[in-house]
């Protein structure tokens, strides 16, 4: 599995920061970094990482061999000034989806989109998505057909209307 950077919806440099770092551990042990988030508390934030595998659903063990791998990186290159609490997780199967490559992969499926700016006077749109190109994510809703420029897409998100469909259980792990 290669280790690819592709267009994707805006990080903030601390994510991307942390998404340079972590990626090449995670893809070592032949798995994708989906996502990075880092919320914010009073005096912990907490770091999720939700990792993915193409072929299978991710398992528990996955989880906590990528915690323990990116445990040894984060505590060398401590790139978190503040305390925090490490999560490793799967997308689930009513995933966001963060990068064109994330939207190509589940073409024919229904999603949700949120605009960080309104279109024909609304941010929210959902349908089937049809196809990528042009650094856009092209959505199917009803006769209409939409084009998205991914930087124009705050955050996409699977609609799960089969749970066999989507290669997971409904308990989302």
């Amino acid at each position: 599995m290669g280790f690819f950077h592709f267009w994707q919806t805006e990080m903030t440099p601390k994510q991307q920061q942390l998404f340079d770092l972590l990626a090449p551990s995670v893809h070592a042990l032949e798995l994708e970094l989906w996502a990075i988030e880092v919320i914010g508390r009073a005096n912990r934030s907490t770091l999720r990482v939700v990792i993915d595998h193409p072929q299978r659903p991710v398992t528990v063990e996955d989880c906590e061999q990528v915690s323990r791998q990116i445990s040894r990186v984060l505590d060398v290159e401590d790139p978190l000034p503040e305390r925090y609490t490490l999560e490793v997780s799967s997308p689930g199967i009513e995933r966001s989806l963060h990068q064109l490559e994330h939207f190509a992969r589940f073409v024919g499926h229904e999603a949700r989109v949120k605009l960080k700016v309104p279109f024909e006077r609304r941010k929210n749109f959902s349908g089937v998505i049809v196809g990528v190109e042009n650094q856009s994510v092209l959505l199917q809703q009803d006769e209409t057909e939409y084009e998205f420029p991914i930087e124009h897409i705050e955050r996409g998100q699977l609609i799960v209307t089969d749970v066999t469909e989507a290669g997971g259980s409904k308990h989302g792990k």
